[in-house]
């Protein structure tokens, strides 16, 4: 039982840490996923246009900013939700969509397409289309009911909008997904499209958002096809205008703007539950999964491999010692060569005697030589046939007889006993 419990907690770790590497979210899994942004960020970067993320932790103000682009999501049902550990406001698309006339900052609304399911399968199929009637149910919600909505029945169409009369740009989408023509109400207009409907629109109610309606366009999916990059980069300059400096915000979060920036935000700065998650998030995870690998693996070593801890160490010492004694002796009778083993004996009798008189560092010749002068100052005869002897028996011990071995070691006995050693 004692060898099986550090097994089995080993067992327990090793499932914690994986659970904590391959089952616990990841914030950025969704946005480097075929439905995320982390393209197009990193594109208009590229082409010198400045992006910011939504932080749930930080206010951002609508002077700050030159263009807000939200990603629309479906509220019921499963559909591309925003990145894990961001609390999404309830009414943060509806907030945008009118705080786009409250600050006259340009807003981009981008209408969901795509469920869940392709975002970690990583394949788009017919069968992981969000339906119609769940995206005019957020158009509704909006305020944009008047709004119908198209899908093409192909698999790959080719379109080539023109953002500007100077910049003919040829896009692609899997299942284009457009606003309906023909139901477009009066009060919008269309300022890109393809042959059979409208991408990008644009209404006098809300007058400065605009909306998309195929997210392909600005993902990272979909920039990889054709020239969508092109495009995205264009309707962005477009958007914000072509010489404004300020970034572009990019809203996952859904949390309603500042009219002005705080002055000192730590001061309005809460802490919650949620921040401790932030300590155990990737990459976090990964270093507090190894730490807990290696601490199994000392724990394994000590309480498995070699064994409980002895308590005293003076009883390991003897213990050894003792251990050592025996298997020499051991050896050498198995050698048949007891006169070396009596020898040694001798030898290990006399240091023994000479650290009980001057000390653990006396266990040595030196010692055994001060042992004999101090002998010889209480009994010089005695110590002088002690000492012939002794030498005796560690020299010449290996080839004596046996019957001399034995008559030796009886003498060394009884000039021992004899002599009184006294104390130190």
């Amino acid at each position: 039982m004692r060898k099986s419990a550090p097994v089995l907690i080993l067992v327990m770790v090793l499932v914690l840490v994986a659970l904590a590497l391959f089952w616990l979210p990841r914030g950025s899994d969704f946005d480097r996923s075929p439905l995320g942004n982390k393209g197009l960020e990193l594109w208009l970067q590229a082409k010198g246009i400045p992006v910011i993320r939504s932080d749930p932790h930080v206010a951002r103000a609508s002077s700050e900013i030159s263009l807000r682009i939200v990603p629309l999501s479906i509220r019921r049902g499963e559909a591309v939700a925003p990145q894990t550990g961001e609390e999404t406001d309830e009414a943060g698309s509806e907030s945008s969509v009118q705080e786009s006339s409250r600050y006259a900052l340009p807003t981009l609304i981008i209408l969901p397409k795509w469920r869940g399911s392709v975002s970690t399968d990583g394949v788009a199929s017919a069968a992981g289309l969000v339906d119609l009637a769940d995206i005019r149910g957020e158009l509704d919600r909006i305020g944009y009911s008047d709004l119908g909505l198209d899908r093409s029945g192909k698999g790959l169409d080719e379109a080539h909008p023109r953002l500007k009369p100077d910049q003919p740009i040829s896009i692609a989408l899997y299942r284009a997904q457009t606003f309906d023509l023909a139901s477009l109400p009066s009060s919008c207009r269309e300022l890109a499209g393809t042959l059979t409907g409208a991408l990008l629109i644009h209404c006098e109610n809300y007058h400065h958002a605009y909306l998309l309606s195929d997210p392909d366009l600005l993902n990272n999916h979909g920039m990889a096809l054709a020239d969508n990059a092109s495009f995205a980069a264009s309707l962005v300059t477009l958007l914000r205008g072509a010489g404004e400096t300020r970034p572009v915000y990019l809203d996952t979060v859904g949390l309603p703007l500042d009219s002005e920036k705080p002055v000192d935000e730590g001061k309005s700065y809460e802490r919650s539950a949620s921040d401790l998650k932030r300590f155990f998030a990737y990459p976090l995870s990964v270093i507090w999964g190894t730490l807990l690998v290696v601490a199994a693996i000392c724990f394994w070593r000590g309480a498995y491999r070699f064994g409980p801890p002895l308590r005293e160490a003076s009883a390991n010492i003897e213990l050894s010692k003792t251990a050592a004694i025996e298997a020499t002796a051991r050896l050498l009778r198995l050698s048949g060569n007891d006169g070396r083993m009596a020898g040694q004996f001798v030898l290990h009798l006399l240091a023994d005697k000479a650290q009980l008189l001057f000390g653990s560092g006396a266990g040595n010749q030196a010692g055994i030589t001060r042992l004999f002068q101090r002998l010889a100052r209480r009994d010089k005869a005695g110590a002088q046939a002690l000492h012939a002897t002794a030498e005796a028996l560690i020299e010449r011990g290996h080839v004596m007889t046996r019957a001399d071995l034995h008559r030796h070691l009886e003498i060394f006995r009884k000039l021992l006993g004899s002599i009184e050693l006294g104390s130190r």
